[in-house]
């Protein structure tokens, strides 16, 4: 590939996180992979010149690494230009071992991609808490690192000067026999990425990639899930390290340059980040293209320049994307309606197994207790010694003016907020050394002040990818394994109409019922609300003060952050006041109306 426009590229990098959303892939998406291999099969059949054949091997090897990077940007929303220095360490890692110390190939290519996968780890460890551009710079130095390693390692890789006379894999020698191999290798990609974007692994980097903080509510260990998903990334790019290396003959430093991640990134921009077939379609596109005008350097950079843009322009999600999308809503609209079952009261008769059912009137058992709570920011002290308890089948309010500390103490409690004083314990568990994930799956779920869902996916992904790690069976494929559990929350919240529609297309209040319902289906035992009333119209609230009625009766510990007064005391049996971070007043709703600090420092006035 001839010197790109740099800015042209970084336009390109840039358009990725506006244009381009990851999602779940349909149950038929498999069916793609045939259509594709047999129409690569074919072509050398039809292509028969040498050059053309060699053409396109190279796009098959490159898709395979694009599909690598693919994993990592539009699974996981990382852009990365160190993935070219990746598929470069595989590459130099074959050829120094059958040219320098006489390795068997397969042996060798087996040992390239272990390389590789470890390169990927130390990228990752060294780029794991970076997010955004910070990630795309730290990357960036990756590859600058690696083309200074090569290039001054001369006894190893022969500098600057390169590797000459690189072997073929034994009984591939020829040119149409490497296509196939490739082809073989590409195929596995294609089957694996299926097979991954579908687990457990897919759907947790699909919520990783919509928000951090909403996927660790979730009981989603960020950091781990990030290293495992680098780690298959670079494996597959190391699966494409070795064939690189035969097909090129002669390989430099070069190869591992800031501009040839740039041209990676390109590739899968350009065909659809997060699609099965978008990777191979890019590369396709941009190399068989910008190939057909090899002899004008001139006109083989504008015809890519104009590819990226016009992609950029009007198809935002690259092209199988864009053509992915646009065959959704046409589907969309085909979809008879389906009919609205939605309960009455509200809440239907359902069992939560997870749960001990609490006759009223009687004190459940302490759940949740913390003892002299703080959190500082500098010397602003947002949370100061506050204590609270929580039993088991109650509704506790949480009330205070803005900039009380009610939604920094929710914080605490669920893990979001670090670095506090005081002792806060949960079903007997200290919470002080547990991480958000860790307290998600042993029994605290939580809704946000904003709605943080996965918002363009169905109300039905939203609560499969909350409730995945939670299920009972977890050695089962199955999204809801055979307990009923997300259709008896779909019936809980009124969505069952609403299953297969996209959450962004939905009102406030069915967002907030989403929201709702993907903290139940982490299984929880306590619930922490902030605000989940606001924005809601007067007609919508009873559903809602039902399903919370209904899980208190069940033995559920909800801690409700509430502005709208009348609601709050309906639902609380016990109220906390909160002001300038400190605990002012606590009691049931009645001493806390005419409580003369809560009227001064909240209520206004005694009818308030």
């Amino acid at each position: 590939m001839s010197v790109m426009s740099k800015a042209v590229l970084t336009r390109a990098a840039s358009g990725l996180s506006a244009g381009l959303k990851a999602r779940e892939p349909g149950r038929r998406e498999w069916l793609t992979i045939i259509p594709i291999v047999v129409v690569c099969a074919l072509l050398p059949l039809v292509i028969q010149g040498r050059y053309e054949v060699g053409v396109m091997t190279l796009i098959l090897i490159y898709a395979i690494a694009a599909y690598g990077l693919d994993l990592v940007l539009g699974h996981l929303g990382l852009v990365s230009v160190a993935h070219a220095a990746l598929l470069t360490v595989g590459a130099y890692t074959l050829v120094i071992l059958t040219t320098k110390y006489g390795v068997g190939y397969w042996w060798a290519a087996i040992a390239a991609v272990g390389v590789t996968t470890l390169a990927g780890l130390l990228l990752a460890g060294i780029t794991m808490r970076s997010r955004g551009h910070y990630f795309s710079v730290s990357s960036l130095a990756f590859a600058a690192v690696t083309v200074v390693v090569i290039t001054q390692w001369t006894s190893l890789t022969n500098g600057a000067s390169g590797i000459y006379a690189i072997p073929t894999p034994p009984g591939f020698d020829s040119t149409v026999s490497l296509f196939y191999l490739s082809l073989i290798v590409l195929t596995a990609v294609l089957v694996a990425m299926h097979l991954l974007t579908r687990s457990t692994l897919g759907r947790n980097l699909r919520a990783i990639h919509a928000d951090e903080v909403l996927a660790a509510s979730l009981g989603i260990n960020v950091v781990a899930t990030k290293l495992k998903a680098f780690t298959v990334s670079a494996a597959i790019v190391g699966l494409a390290g070795p064939l690189f290396a035969s097909w090129i003959s002669y390989i430099t430093p070069s190869s591992a340059s800031i501009m040839e991640g740039f041209n990676l990134l390109v590739y899968v921009i350009i065909g659809g980040s997060a699609t099965l077939a978008g990777p191979l379609v890019g590369v396709a596109l941009v190399v068989g293209v910008t190939e057909a005008f090899r002899f004008t350097e001139l006109f083989q950079t504008l015809i890519f320049s104009g590819i990226v843009f016009l992609v950029l322009l009007f198809f935002r999600g690259g092209v199988v994307g864009s053509v992915a999308r646009a065959w959704s809503r046409v589907a969309v609209r085909r979809r008879p309606p389906e009919p609205a079952v939605v309960p009455e009261s509200g809440a239907g008769p359902v069992a939560l197994p997870h749960l001990r059912p609490v006759e009223r009137g009687e004190p459940g058992k302490v759940l949740f207790e913390a003892r002299s709570l703080t959190k500082k920011y500098g010397g602003v002290t947002a949370v100061s010694d506050v204590s609270l308890t929580a039993r088991e089948g109650e509704i506790i309010g949480v009330i205070g003016p803005n900039g009380a500390g009610k939604s920094t103490l929710f914080g605490l409690i669920s893990g979001v907020v670090g670095g506090w004083t005081g002792s806060a314990t949960f079903a007997g568990r200290d919470l002080r050394r547990l991480a958000v994930h860790e307290r998600a799956r042993l029994g605290i779920g939580r809704t946000f002040q904003t709605n943080r869902l996965l918002a363009d996916e169905t109300v039905l992904q939203n609560l499969v990818t909350a409730g995945y790690l939670h299920r009972p069976g977890r050695g089962s494929r199955s999204a809801d394994p055979g307990d009923g559990f997300l259709d008896a929350i779909l019936d809980l919240t009124g969505l069952r109409a609403k299953a297969n529609q996209v959450v962004s297309g939905l009102s406030i209040e069915e967002q907030k019922l989403v929201g709702v319902g993907m903290a139940l289906a982490v299984r929880p035992r306590m619930l922490l609300l902030d605000e989940p009333f606001a924005g809601l119209r007067e007609s919508e609230t009873p559903r809602l003060m039902r399903l919370l009625e209904w899980l208190r009766d069940q033995g559920m510990v909800i801690l409700l952050v509430e502005h709208k007064m009348r609601v709050l005391m309906s639902l609380c049996s016990h109220v906390y006041v909160l002001d300038s971070g400190q605990l002012i007043a606590e009691g049931s709703p009645d001493e806390i109306v005419n409580d003369p600090r809560v009227i001064s420092a909240y209520l206004g006035t005694k009818n308030a």
